[in-house]
């Protein structure tokens, strides 16, 4: 058995110290004491960090978000002495943010081959931030793994007055998610006219994973009802979401729900979360974490057998490198030039 090392995080506005004309930057600029030593200063702490996850091991998947460019993810894998090996995958869109920050991602070349990456963005009154959707091959074994990151809308307007905007994104998201684990109407006909089930049911159990940072809670609507992403594991495997027959009319299939499980959703049942809320929206519990920062994963990544998500290895890391004493975020300071960020990285691991 193999293993693949997975983390997301939001690396909180991590930007280079020039002006970008097309984009609202113009904090993270000398002028605002964003210098090249604060930058340097930023990288360096992300670097530990990230070279400290897994128990020091190196990483084999890593997707990010609150970063400016690829290009400074390459030049942060750089600064690392254990992820140098990662590879950043291209995305030819870059990001129609209005501050300027993106999704990226980085792969080991030696254990995922990269067949295709694709940027969607939803167009709301201004496109939100991309929703990255890549496809790899898992060298070792053969098996495919989708993977889609986001960062959706924040609730600086609000919580109930900026839900939609996520509500948007999440039913965006189980489109795409629809469209890996379904097949449309014609290629389903020509399959049923085959009798072949196999097919049809290895689409299903296609292995994907969605990472991002949510800016809502697991339990929250967004996340339950649009994404449809179930803190109940039996609900996803078991015998009412299987594949078992052709459904007597096409309809009856595209027409199913795409239940995912939500493998974080019981750090949020116990206050434990990747983010650390002060205060704000009235109704909402102050001084208490936030678990922002999930990952969801298909049927196919739930088999007891090929490649699958180890689910006890699920974790917010919450070590000196990256948090307090008492747990909570170390954003990054850049008077002091320390800190690292106000969201808590989130690791897994994958089985093969």
């Amino acid at each position: 058995m193999g293993t693949l090392n997975f983390a997301w995080w939001n690396l909180q506005n991590l930007f280079d110290t020039d002006d970008d004309p097309i984009s609202r930057d113009f904090e993270y600029t000398p002028a605002h004491g964003w210098t090249d030593a604060a930058l340097a200063a930023k990288l360096a702490n992300l670097a530990a960090a990230l070279d400290a996850l897994h128990g020091g091991q190196p990483l084999d998947l890593l997707a990010v978000c609150e970063i400016e460019k690829e290009s400074l993810l390459a030049r942060l894998l750089q600064t690392t002495a254990r992820q140098r090996h990662l590879t950043v995958a291209n995305d030819p869109m870059g990001t129609s943010d209005l501050r300027g920050i993106d999704v990226a991602l980085a792969f080991n070349e030696a254990a995922l081959e990269l067949r295709a990456i694709r940027s969607h963005v939803v167009h709301l009154r201004y496109r939100t931030r991309d929703i990255l959707e890549a496809e790899f091959v898992v060298r070792a074994s053969g098996e495919p793994l989708v993977v889609i990151a986001s960062h959706w809308p924040s609730r600086s307007q609000g919580r109930w007055e900026s839900e939609p905007a996520r509500i948007t994104v999440a039913e965006n998201i189980a489109y795409l998610i629809e469209g890996q684990l379904k097949f449309d109407a014609v290629r389903y006909e020509a399959l049923r006219a085959a009798n072949d089930l196999a097919t049809l049911q290895a689409r299903w159990d296609t292995p994907l994973l969605v990472c991002g940072d949510f800016n809502d809670e697991p339990a929250d609507r967004s996340v339950v009802e649009h994404l449809k992403a179930s803190r109940e594991r039996e609900r996803v495997v078991g015998e009412t979401n299987d594949l078992d027959r052709f459904a007597p009319e096409v309809a009856d299939y595209r027409g199913r729900d795409v239940f995912v499980f939500n493998a974080t959703a019981r750090f949020g049942a116990t206050g434990v979360g990747s983010y650390f809320f002060e205060g704000g929206d009235a109704g909402r519990a102050t001084n208490r974490h936030q678990a922002l920062d999930q990952l969801v994963a298909s049927r196919g990544l739930l088999k007891p057998a090929g490649l699958r998500l180890i689910e006890d290895s699920v974790n917010y890391v919450n070590d000196a490198t990256v948090a307090t004493r008492s747990g909570r975020p170390r954003p990054f300071d850049r008077r002091t030039g320390k800190g690292t960020s106000d969201h808590l990285p989130l690791v897994a691991q994958l089985a093969f």
